[in-house]
């Protein structure tokens, strides 16, 4: 049976004798007393040797109650298992005590020997199992700065590999789309230019699809819902995947839409097209014959299901043990050439967070089915939001309005211009912000497209000192930085608009029209369309 060294602090010697006589009866520890009559001793003793447990009395000389323990806790020493003791029988001061750092109070004149001797224990295994809890908190506390650390490190190589591509990108793609509106093309050379922006659009689903990740594993992606005209939408996501099915000719492509869909829906538009269609394309590029098909129905009172369901090759078990892992992909190398892995991950967090999950049934030869059901909200006295007219735009009817480009991008500056020369606007441009500022003046532009990471004066830098001065001119700014906090660090400046980069025209031409309020003539007829 091993020693416990106790460590008494009492200014009364009838205690503390009292006390060592209940220590000696003890039949199950042999314990080892030292006292000390005042705190200032008992701080010297616990300096110089090590004890288990300090029994302390409350009312020692100069000081009274909870302050007696709190003085000795605040000294430089190590204070082991700690019991108080007090001749009052209150339970407001006991758990004042033990909140305050004892392990154990005791009422003098209702102590026993077995009683002090089990608070003993009982103190010592208390105060061991809070020193573990402490040391695994800190193993913890490290553990989560470490991945606090990783994740912003991530977060960061992830941001710049982003700004890096998309940077590029937008010269690509949105010369790109310029060549595509060139109706002078060969059928050869417009294919070409398609492969090109099929290509470039292909590269940028990868960026945003990682981001997407990132973010959802972070806990920081949000939905955006709108209310939107559900038929519409469906239709033209069947048109979309149309395109790729039509390469197949033995394959069907479908939509199977209940009667009593609801006229509008209010969801996640972009999140939830990106789901549908990742689940219509991989149905496409697993069925090479027979049938793919869209349904869309009520599934109970108020929600609707979305099912994707082909003939094609189907899956075992093993494969779809491990479909919706990131990276993963279960088809040929043929169709594992023509995609990340990553789609299905995305769709089911995407899923997840709309309050839902999907659900796939699938056998070897026999085909696949993915399901999922949206809860529907009341939509009723809401209009989805005005659809922007897609034919292809050759001006814009009124007085001619001027445009200033801002960026220190020099392709980026000429992407714009010839897109916004052909449509009839004025123009002029900027190498960065303090240009930009110089030439506000003599420039008098109706709207300013602003880049948002330049050097010297920065985008934001520049927004700051516009809105001093012109608060009236339009800004939309402009960022290969494609993250919320961007966006709103960007609208917090005092920019009106954000559009990342890559920029699609038809989106930049969508805002520029609703600030200006433009009326944008079409080729066809040459019939302006707000």
């Amino acid at each position: 049976m091993s020693s416990l060294r106790v460590l008494l602090i009492e200014d009364s010697p009838g205690d503390a004798r009292l006390i060592k006589d209940m220590l000696s009866l003890s039949r199950t520890d042999d314990f080892t007393l030292s006292w000390c009559e005042t705190l200032d001793a008992g701080a010297q003793a616990l300096a110089e040797r090590s004890f288990d447990v300090v029994l302390l009395d409350l009312g020692l000389p100069g000081t009274w109650g909870i302050e007696t323990m709190r003085q000795l806790l605040a000294r430089p020493v190590k204070v082991p298992a700690l019991v108080v003791m007090s001749g009052l029988s209150d339970e407001a001061v006991a758990l004042e005590a033990i909140q305050s750092g004892a392990q154990d109070y005791l009422v003098k004149g209702e102590v026993t020997a077995e009683l002090l001797s089990r608070a003993i224990r009982y103190a010592i295994g208390r105060r061991q199992a809070e020193d573990l809890v402490r040391a695994h908190t800190a193993e913890l506390v490290i553990a989560r700065d470490r991945a606090e650390v990783a994740n912003r490190a991530k977060s960061a190589f992830l941001a710049a590999m982003s700004h890096d591509l998309r940077t590029p990108l937008n010269g690509v793609l949105g010369f790109a789309q310029l060549l595509q509106r060139d109706k002078n093309l060969t059928q050869r050379q417009q294919a070409g230019v398609n492969a090109i922006r099929q290509s470039g659009e292909h590269l940028l689903t990868l960026i945003n699809d990682i981001l997407d990740l990132a973010k959802i594993e972070a806990g920081k992606f949000e939905l955006c819902p709108t209310v939107f005209d559900l038929a519409r939408y469906l239709d033209g996501l069947v048109e979309l995947m149309g395109v790729r099915a039509r390469q197949k000719p033995a394959l069907q492509l479908g939509a199977d839409l209940s009667s009593g869909l609801p006229a509008t829906l209010r969801a996640d538009e972009k999140r939830l097209r990106q789901v549908l269609l990742n689940l219509l394309d991989n149905a496409v590029k697993f069925t090479e014959r027979g049938a793919v098909t869209l349904r869309v129905g009520p599934s109970g009172a108020h929600a609707l299901r979305f099912e994707v369901q082909d003939t094609g090759a189907g899956m075992d078990a093993a494969q779809l043990s491990r479909l919706f892992q990131p990276f993963e992909q279960v088809g040929g190398l043929e169709d594992r050439n023509r995609g990340t892995g990553l789609g299905l991950a995305i769709s089911r967090q995407f899923v997840r967070l709309m309050g839902s999950e999907i659900h796939v049934q699938s056998a070897k030869g026999e085909g696949t089915r993915f399901w999922f059901d949206l809860a529907m909200d009341a939509v009723a006295g809401e209009t989805p939001a005005a659809e922007s007219a897609r034919g292809c735009v050759i001006g814009y009817a009124g007085p001619r309005r001027k445009i200033m480009v801002v960026d220190d991008v020099a392709t980026n500056r000429a992407l714009l211009f010839d897109m916004l020369d052909s449509l009839g606007f004025e123009l002029c441009e900027a190498g960065d912000g303090a240009e930009a500022l110089a030439r506000l003046e003599s420039s008098a532009p109706d709207l300013i497209l602003l880049d948002i990471l330049m050097p010297h004066v920065g985008g934001l830098e520049t927004l700051d000192r516009l809105r001093r001065t012109r608060s009236q001119v339009f800004v939309i700014a402009i960022s290969a930085s494609a993250s919320i906090e961007d966006k709103e660090r960007s609208l917090a400046a005092g920019a009106n608009a954000f559009l990342t980069k890559p920029i699609n025209l038809q989106a930049l031409m969508d805002q520029m029209g609703a600030l200006l309020n433009l009326a944008w003539i079409q080729e066809a007829g040459a019939t302006p369309s707000a």
